[in-house]
């Protein structure tokens, strides 16, 4: 029976995952953010599956891919990587949100998810030095000291950099504001900043790819003032009732000589004081990804105790993703202190159902992730035009 969420229908797929919160209380409980109610802690964290149109739009595809994501019973799901520049793209039918016609082509999704009681962000992204120069006229890559990445470099004959003059900074900052005006128009409850992972907002917080000897470097403070701008940005442009997340590098895998987690000590009060309501932990960057490779006990456990000690320096939800592999580990990582929210990306890229599965015990009908990294590697395949999965039989990869 359905626990009867207040304005949703009984067999909305969020009431019907409310049913087994006596299984899993903390996991399954609501959570409000600047009045915004997340009907649990469950959400889809972005991933990029690259089924946008050629425009960046909405396409028939990538509608389709997320309509199964609002009946999987997550609270919240991401829309991956909305670019907020032409000049700065990585795959050719990535999501973009640089014009009205890409705010129009999101709405009617992001109105189906407000009528399924699931609260529909958009990601917003810049990729500075990983995006790629094939599909951006051949212009330079925006990075900020002109330091690139060499696992995006082998993928693009083109590749090039340049470091941001400080007028180039403040129009990057005005095309994530402009952006997230859309995503508001659109009717998004919330807008993520991708600051993480090596692309342009969390590179500058790195002292590996930002080596500035101006205001936007040299100290971590003037590292982070990129991203503490663009967050009061972001906020103005939104207002007083949009959630505004930023899903935040913590360690970037190159250890003292880029980002760690102690770099975030004054930038985590200086972006809730800009704005940001809520935090999602992230590691590593296009050239150390690999140490993400194998999913193993000691893994999980060293991403868990660096996820929880950022926590206790916040003062708003932090979420995390890192391996969440099901109910019963999101349920963990919530019990254990390690976050307030819990995301999954591949195990529900697996089986858009399993949090269904779960309440419902038909556990033994779920897809389960190989944790293979396959997926990740589809975007850079040449044979693909998008990412494919390894045990889901909607999108089976091709032999």
């Amino acid at each position: 029976m359905s626990t009867g969420t207040p304005g949703l229908a009984p067999d909305a797929p969020v009431a019907r995952a409310a049913a087994g919160r006596d299984r899993y209380p903390l996991a399954l409980a609501p959570l409000q953010v600047r009045g915004v109610t997340f009907a649990n802690r469950l959400f889809f964290a972005a991933m990029g599956v690259d089924l946008a149109d050629h425009a960046g739009g909405m396409s028939e595809a990538l509608d389709g891919f997320l309509d199964g994501l609002l009946g999987s019973g997550c609270g919240a799901l991401v829309l991956s990587n909305a670019s907020v520049s032409r000049d700065s793209i990585l795959q050719p039918k990535g999501l973009r949100m640089v014009t009205a016609a890409h705010a129009d082509a999101m709405r009617p999704f992001l109105q189906r998810a407000e009528r399924a009681g699931v609260v529909a962000g958009v990601q917003l992204q810049h990729y500075g030095g990983q995006g790629t120069t094939t599909f951006t006229r051949g212009q330079p890559l925006w990075t900020p000291s002109g330091i690139g990445s060499k696992a995006v470099a082998k993928l693009d004959p083109r590749y090039r950099t340049k470091a941001m003059s400080v007028d180039e900074i403040h129009a990057v900052q005005q095309q994530f504001a402009a952006a997230a005006a859309l995503c508001r128009g659109a009717g998004a409850r919330m807008v993520q900043l991708q600051a993480s992972n090596g692309y342009l907002l969390g590179s500058f917080m790195s002292r590996h790819t930002n080596r500035r000897t101006d205001g936007y470097g040299g100290s971590q403070p003037a590292r982070n003032r990129m991203l503490v701008e663009t967050v009061a940005a972001v906020r103005r442009a939104l207002g007083d009732e949009i959630v505004l997340g930023v899903r935040i590098g913590i360690d970037d895998g190159l250890g003292p000589e880029g980002l760690v987690p102690d770099d975030l000590n004054e930038a985590l009060p200086a972006l809730e004081q800009a704005g940001a309501d809520l935090f999602e932990a992230s590691f590593y960057i296009a050239d150390t990804f690999g140490q993400l490779a194998a999913r193993t006990p000691e893994a999980i456990a060293r991403l868990h105790g660096q996820v929880a000690a950022v926590r206790r320096r916040c003062r708003v939800p932090l979420g995390f993703a890192g391996y969440v592999d099901g109910l019963p580990h999101a349920e963990s990582v919530l019990a254990a202190g390690v976050a307030d929210m819990a995301g999954m990306a591949r195990a529900l890229f697996a089986d858009n159902d399993l949090i269904l599965k779960t309440v419902e015990g038909r556990e033994h009908e779920i897809h389960r992730c190989l944790w293979d990294g396959k997926c990740f590697k589809d975007k850079y395949n040449p044979r693909f035009d998008r990412v494919y999965c390894c045990v889901n039989p909607k999108y089976l990869r091709p032999a």
